[in-house]
């Protein structure tokens, strides 16, 4: 069937439901050490053909050895026979996985390699030789076993070189005819068990076996955790899928997530990380000690709560969990594995069924436990895998790499090259005393140029290098002890003096100036600053100390008056502008304010009556 035949479906890929046609058409891709594809022949594992079969346990007949193949007439010659040297080599051949001797087999081994009895069932005088003797002999049979055990590695088991699982990645890789030559079906490893890893094929047909036969209630399941960050997640996933047709599409769900059928899940948080500070409040108190806030205080109750959370879910999930098939556990921090293997759980930490997930996972939800399901239990369609190219010399790159032998070689025996080496070291420590014995041990001049030249073009002396790389100990040193020549130029025209802008560098070549004196070499053409002495730089530097410092308690001054009017401008903006205070008002006014309108009127009528009655009073009188 041509490759372009049929077009794959991603759902047609589920590793326990393989259409038909799929399933047949898989074929196992074994690779090398170098992840190169072989084809590996079946045949029975270190067959010798001319070895001697041992003789088949018989319950009508039992004076006969397993091992060995050896038929004895009487019960003493078989236990004789357990106590001789022929009867030990073959069971420890047969640890090794190793075909038995013949007898004549044995002896004609022990002739060639000159090898004594060493069980002292021969004779009574065999039994009283020297320990030291017996030892010997025994370390001799020993060898010989082990000289032929990595003979028979060598020669003939060469498919542990050759397997399956040497394809340096997660996956196992499967060949098909509904595929181009230059792709291939792959699986994940962790899906299957120690025991099943070593037959993948014949697993994966298993499983579909079953998976027909059976419903959702009978169907395999597996366990899905994971847990970060406070989040945690949890499923009991059947192997058998739903039946999705004529259902409609749910969220952003995928078909094959829409399908998986959960038998349980569960998912709770708890705030066990400060927001942006990664890691848990633990992992903070381990690492910097305990804090005493209160949200510190939160975290931490929370994770023991979140401990306790999940261990009483595992507890409740008990039954699915003795049961299932696969144990996947998503934990990155080892306080968080812990909890899943904790005494107070089921799950022991020697489970074999217990994995991780070998791929990427996001945060802990629902929707997250269906997604890395349907990575792991859905074949993939890959390129196939290449082989790794082993980083052989090639005739030009070996050329090179002598030439390159040759030019460190021709460095090496160079003495200038040494001697700049020697040099540079002693100028990087300030070794001092150390240089200067070693200019006088190889009679170096003091001007010496170092090399290579292109390598040191902008410091060809001591004295540039030891100015460009900011030693004023050493500049010193050279200038007044080892008397440098100052006025040298580099490539580019610049005295060691103009290599460096560091104050301290300065007054080194100053202070050298000073102690030489002025007749010691024309200090106008090196560009070297007036002379100065230690005391002179002192006291330059302790006055610019004070100067800095006076300018650092005036900046703390004005600060210190900016702060404060700052605060009186805030007071004055809480106090606020006040109020105005309203006229006082008079009694009467007051009252007549807090009367209701009718009360007024009548209020107002009563007083008009009393003036008009006065008016009358004052006519008539």
């Amino acid at each position: 069937m041509e490759g372009s035949s049929k077009t794959i479906k991603k759902n047609d890929l589920y590793a326990f439901e393989l259409p038909k046609e799929i399933l047949e058409s898989l074929e196992l891709m074994v690779f090398d050490a170098s992840v190169a594809e072989v084809q590996v022949e079946t045949k029975t594992h270190r067959a010798e053909p001319e070895a001697k079969q041992p003789v088949e346990a018989d319950s009508s007949y039992t004076r006969a050895c397993r091992t060995c193949g050896e038929e004895f007439s009487s019960e003493i010659l078989q236990k004789s026979h357990y106590k001789t040297d022929y009867h030990r080599f073959n069971i420890k051949r047969k640890l090794n996985d190793m075909p038995a001797l013949s007898l004549d087999e044995f002896e004609v081994m022990t002739e060639n390699n000159d090898v004594e009895s060493i069980s002292g069932s021969d004779t009574e005088s065999e039994s009283e030789k020297d320990e030291d003797i017996y030892k010997e002999d025994k370390d001799k049979l020993s060898a010989i076993l082990e000289n032929q055990v990595t003979k028979l590695d060598i020669q003939g088991d060469l498919s542990e070189s050759k397997s399956h699982l040497n394809t340096r990645s997660p996956h196992i890789f499967f060949k098909s005819s509904f595929l181009p030559e230059n792709e291939v079906f792959s699986a994940f490893k962790a899906l299957f068990s120690k025991a099943t890893i070593s037959k993948p094929l014949e697993t994966i047909i298993s499983w579909n076996s079953n998976n027909e036969s059976k419903n959702a209630v009978d169907a395999p399941f597996s366990a899905l955790f994971m847990v970060g960050g406070g989040h945690f997640a949890g499923a009991i996933v059947s192997h058998k899928r739903l039946n999705i047709k004529g259902h409609m599409t749910k969220g952003n769900e995928t078909l094959q997530e829409r399908a998986v059928q959960f038998l349980e899940h569960k998912t709770f948080h708890r705030y066990t990380t400060r927001r942006k500070q990664g890691g848990a409040q633990s992992t903070m108190d381990n690492s910097k000690g305990k804090a005493n806030s209160a949200g510190s205080s939160l975290r931490r109750y929370n994770e023991t709560a979140l401990r306790m959370d999940i261990q009483q879910l595992l507890r409740q999930w008990e039954p699915y969990l003795k049961n299932c098939e696969n144990i996947f556990i998503r934990a990155k921090s080892t306080s968080d594995q812990k909890i899943f293997v904790d005494s107070n759980t089921c799950i022991k930490k020697e489970d074999p069924r217990l994995r991780s997930f070998p791929f990427t996972t996001k945060r802990p939800t629902g929707h997250e436990l269906k997604r890395a399901w349907c990575e792991l239990s859905y074949l993939h369609i890959e390129s196939k895998p290449k082989a790794v190219v082993t980083k052989e010399s090639t005739p030009e790159v070996a050329v090179r790499k002598e030439q390159k032998t040759q030019d460190a070689s021709v460095q090496k025996q160079n003495p200038e090259v040494v001697h700049t080496r020697e040099i540079v070291a002693l100028l990087k420590k300030s070794r001092a005393p150390m240089l200067i014995s070693y200019i006088k041990k190889n009679n170096l001049d003091v001007n010496f140029i170092l090399q290579p030249s292109l390598e040191y073009a902008q410091t060809p002396t001591m004295l540039h290098y030891a100015s460009q790389q900011g030693l004023k100990n050493m500049v010193l040193i050279l200038l007044n002890n080892l008397k440098c020549d100052p006025t040298l130029k580099n490539i580019n025209g610049r005295t060691p003096w103009d290599l460096t802008k560091k104050k301290e560098v300065h007054q080194a070549f100053q202070i050298a100036r000073f102690n030489l004196g002025e007749s010691f070499t024309n200090w106008e053409a090196s560009n070297v600053g007036e002379a100065l002495s230690r005391e002179q730089v002192d006291a330059l530097n302790e006055k610019e100390l004070k100067q800095k410092e006076a300018e650092r308690a005036d900046a703390i001054k004005v600060e210190l008056e900016a702060a404060k009017a700052k605060q009186e401008l805030d007071k004055e903006a809480k106090r606020g502008s006040g109020r105005t205070l309203l006229p006082q008002m008079s009694s009467t006014q007051q009252t007549m304010n807090s009367l209701s309108e009718n009360q007024r009127m009548r209020l107002m009528r009563e007083q008009r009556a009393r003036a008009a009655e006065a008016r009358m009073r004052q006519n008539m009188g």
